[in-house]
């Protein structure tokens, strides 16, 4: 799937940009928002509810869980990383202690190349690498959630 939305996004890339060069207007500092980029508000949303199906109790947001997710959302945008792993080396789990967070149980959610909230969360959610599980999770109490470009994270905790 994610070498078919590649494949997709540069065609559209491709495609959406040609008009723009044969006018001059992406030489003018034309800018072209296709989607609008998803807030970590209806991101948080969506997965309480998906958690609320499950008779999970609400996250909560955590302003330095939110620093960590922020800080490798923004990492991964600018390096383009597919990974949880940041361009420095850290871990999820050393970003959310250099956040300040004392954690005991913790996950990581990405999602990359695309900015709708909806289908973020309907990604993790069908997925098979642990993103279900970590939203599902009744023992996770807070959460930060970020978007940077395409790229959204959301970090899982419980105080440890």
């Amino acid at each position: 799937m994610r070498i078919t939305t590649t494949l997709m996004r540069r065609l559209c890339a491709t495609v959406c940009a040609a008009p723009l060069l044969l006018t001059g207007a992406a030489g003018a500092g034309a800018a072209v928002n296709l989607a609008p980029a998803a807030s970590p508000g209806e991101i948080l949303q969506l997965v309480n509810a998906e958690r609320a199906k499950a008779n999970c109790p609400a996250l909560h947001e955590n302003a330095q869980l939110t620093k960590a997710a922020q800080t490798f959302a923004d990492d991964a945008s600018k390096n383009h990383l597919t990974s949880h792993t940041g361009s420095d080396g850290s871990s999820y789990t050393q970003r959310i202690k250099d956040a300040g967070y004392n954690a005991g149980p913790s996950a990581e959610n990405m999602s990359w190349g695309t900015t709708d909230a909806k289908t973020i969360v309907d990604g993790w959610m069908n997925s098979q690498k642990g993103h279900r599980e970590a939203i599902l999770n009744c023992s996770y109490k807070d959460t930060g959630v970020a978007v940077s470009g395409d790229y959204a994270v959301q970090v899982f905790a419980s105080p440890g």
